[in-house]
């Protein structure tokens, strides 16, 4: 599965690359931040991010239009979250970071001062969470660990761009995605898993956009 995708993640660099050399004149590049809104707070189960706080997100990527109305976008970046349980047997502080290379297709409505434009993808995920467990039994050991997985994953994009001349653009958007990668975590018995966690969420970004 991680050969596969990271075949995945290297094709479309080529596809990318490739085309845009073609169509340069179509070709852009965008940096944006903001806030990462972990999945699963209202019927997340143990292994999601139900008790992660909001975290942040960064995101870079090229991309190309072959059209007026379409475009091909090629992404990487970052996003990260923390949360903490205590209960009467163990505290447990997690933090997650997550490093997606993405794929994404957009359909684009260009407007006088806007471009407005939706679309999905998908990617690959690598993820990381590093945990500190402690237990109310003194005569158990506290645990400090990480744990690393990867997964293909898919996400929904929607969201519009400002013009502010020919070249630049500010744009905001909103992206949901979804992927489950294997980690291994020991639990508040002291017992250590290896089990599919979802480690998904939504993130709401600002940005800038240049053209060339």
């Amino acid at each position: 599965m991680r050969s596969a995708g990271m075949r995945m993640a290297l094709s479309g660099v080529i596809t990318l690359l490739a085309v845009s050399t073609a169509a340069a004149d179509s070709a852009y590049f965008s940096v944006k931040g903001g806030a990462f809104l972990p999945s699963g707070k209202e019927h997340g189960t143990a292994n999601s991010l139900k008790s992660f706080d909001t975290g942040y997100a960064a995101e870079v990527a090229f991309g190309y239009r072959p059209e007026s109305y379409a475009a091909l976008e090629l992404g990487t970046g970052v996003y990260s979250a923390s949360g903490t349980v205590t209960d009467s047997v163990a505290r447990s502080e997690k933090t997650l970071y997550g490093v997606p290379v993405t794929l994404t297709a957009k359909a684009i409505l260009e407007l006088e001062k806007l471009e407005l434009f939706a679309g999905a993808g998908a990617g690959y995920y690598f993820t990381f969470i590093d945990q500190k467990l402690s237990f109310t039994n003194g005569g158990i050991a506290p645990v400090d660990e990480s744990s690393h997985g990867s997964a293909l994953g898919y996400h929904l994009v929607a969201g519009g761009d400002l013009k502010l001349s020919e070249n630049f653009r500010l744009g905001a958007d909103f992206k949901w995605f979804s992927v489950k990668p294997d980690l291994e975590l020991t639990d508040a018995q002291n017992v250590k898993k290896s089990s599919s966690w979802d480690l998904g969420g939504t993130t709401v970004s600002l940005g800038f956009k240049y053209l060339y």
